[in-house]
């Protein structure tokens, strides 16, 4: 059985699902200051009378990472950096970076050692990154070595990252530093939650990316647990009814709406990794905006009209809330068939003027929520439009996005859907299962590893940063050996991390001759490859009644 749990900002949903069939669902109220009581009430009510000794994997997704960046619930941290010569970086990263002495170059020599004298440790969490440190990560190495007594958690840009753009890694190693104590945290009322019902399957994490990996690695790189609810969501519409036309998807929950684009019937994922606070940082996610409108969305009325969310003061009215919020209006107008039409139209009274029912009222708030989503959908695409165009396909095809469809799931996703789509003019439709979407789309994410690998013949050695692997170039090598050496790779870190072998795939390469005195005298060679993100299989029944 495969047990998946998604820790949302309104509620935390579980399911179990065996050969295909989801055996149970469950939903309870994420208890913010207690998650470990959230959890342990959802895993009660899909855990009844079930054996959990045949659980195979536990998967988690949660907001607990994107909550305290958010909020500012972070720790402090060091960020020091070695960004050498000709390069501006006084507004590239969210604090302010000690800027010490070291510098490799492009080929990955070292042409100034890290200023180990230099260095200047305040904080128990420390973020490391040079320029070009993925070509050779001594220097990161050596101030490590030299701050290890003094630091109690050290995140370096080349372990994280094994791709060129020095300021994104930079920012992952910054973000992983802030976050570490809180999800680490957050990781240990996991493990205590499952141990409490006796369940000792492995547990994994889900990524921005769509796909998993064991607890204690993500510990290691925790910025890549940002964004998750969008994620699982489109893991979850992939199991349940993947699109076969180009659509938007929509996960409405209690506090935010997560947005996401598919085409050709997959996901796409953002090109250049996510932005967080608008820094750019190397962790790959779907190509997303997470909105603050959602079912138990505030709603408050000013001089210049009405506004919705982005606030949550708990439920609506119409199901026991005591202040009004956007459900309120979906009852009002009868688009949603749940809560108390009395108590609906009893929280929407209160906004009335003279001689105004509470079906305008409730319409005026539903535009203002409409309008807020619209605008963000408008930015998604015009983000898309401008990405940067790297190959003849979309030379020739575009990089412009064209939806035909919305799918919508999450608890709050009926009633809002159907009028997003009247509004937008496109069909809609929310698949059976869809209130627990997220839980489903963890409980069958794959398990997914990246690595990279750069060679310079030249030189005689190759790289794989993000196993800190330096080794001379054997004899017949190319591309097609380094490909090899690089599936292997990952195949041992499958072993290591108690992850099933899975079929690698290419997603970045570069094979160019270099030149010396006007003769050609080298190659280098760049792959970046990873596990296939996606689905175990397709939900094709269910046990239990949505």
């Amino acid at each position: 059985m495969l047990l998946g749990i998604d820790v949302g900002g309104t509620y935390t949903d579980a399911v179990l699902i065996k050969d295909k069939v989801i055996l149970a669902q469950g939903k309870s109220t994420t208890t913010h200051g207690e998650v470990l009581k959230g959890i342990l009430a959802v895993l009660d009510k899909v855990l009844e009378n079930q054996p959990v000794e045949t659980i195979e994997r536990v998967v988690i997704s949660s907001t607990i990472v994107t909550n305290a960046l958010t909020e500012g619930k972070t720790s402090p941290v060091d960020l020091i950096v070695m960004p050498g010569p000709g390069m501006n970086i006084k507004t590239s990263f969210p604090i302010e970076p000690q800027i010490i002495t070291g510098y490799v170059d492009h080929r990955g020599k070292i042409t100034a050692p890290a200023g180990t004298k230099e260095v200047q440790v305040k904080e128990k969490n420390v973020a490391i990154s040079g320029k070009f440190s993925v070509r050779n990560p001594e220097n990161e190495h050596l101030l490590a070595n030299t701050i290890k007594e003094k630091a109690e958690k050290i995140f370096l840009g080349s372990e994280l990252s094994g791709e060129l753009n020095f300021i994104r890694r930079t920012n992952s190693a910054y973000y992983s530093a802030t976050v570490a104590d809180t999800f680490d945290d957050f990781c240990k009322h996991i493990e205590n939650s499952l141990k409490e019902r006796n369940i000792t399957a492995p547990v994994q994490i889900l990524k921005a990316d769509g796909g998993t990996l064991p607890i204690t690695a993500i510990q290691k790189q925790p910025v890549d647990s940002i964004f998750t609810g969008p994620a699982a969501s489109v893991l979850g519409i992939m199991a349940l009814t993947p699109p076969k036309v180009n659509c938007i998807s929509f996960d409405v929950g209690g506090t935010t709406t997560d947005i996401a684009f598919w085409e050709n019937g997959k996901p796409l994922l953002a090109k250049n990794g996510a932005s967080i606070n608008g820094y750019p940082t190397a962790a790959r996610a779907f190509h997303m905006r997470s909105v603050g409108i959602g079912g138990d969305s505030i709603i408050r009325k000013e001089s210049g009209g009405f506004t919705v969310g982005p606030e949550r003061f708990g439920p609506s009215m119409a199901v026991g809330g005591t202040k009004p919020a956007l459900a309120d209006a979906l009852v009002v107008l009868k688009l949603v068939d749940y809560g108390n039409y009395d108590k609906a139209c009893e929280a929407l009274k209160q906004f009335a003027d003279a001689n105004e029912t509470v079906e305008e009222v409730a319409k005026k708030v539903l535009e203002v929520a409409l309008v807020t989503i619209e605008k963000v959908i408008a930015e998604m695409l015009y983000e898309w439009s401008i990405q940067p165009v790297y190959t003849v396909d979309d030379v020739v095809k575009g990089t412009e996005f064209v939806p035909s469809e919305i799918i919508g799931v999450g608890g709050g996703a009926t009633g809002l859907i159907d009028a997003l789509g009247d509004r937008l003019n496109l069909s809609t439709s929310i698949p059976t299962g869809g209130m627990v979407a997220n839980a489903i789309g963890a409980a069958l994410a794959k398990p997914t590893l990246s690595a990279s690998l750069r060679a310079d013949t030249t030189e005689g050695f190759y790289i794989i940063p993000e196993s800190d692997i330096h080794e001379r170039i054997p004899s017949g090598f190319g591309l097609a050996k380094a490909t090899d050496i690089l599936e292997k790779e990952l195949d041992k870190k499958c072993a290591e991390l108690g992850i099933s072998k899975q079929k690698a795939e290419v997603i970045a390469s570069e094979y160019f001759h270099t030149m010396h005195s006007y003769y050609e005298v080298g190659e280098i060679i760049y792959l970046r490859m990873q596990l296939q993100p996606g689905i175990l299989f397709p939900i094709e029944g269910r046990e239990v009644v949505f």
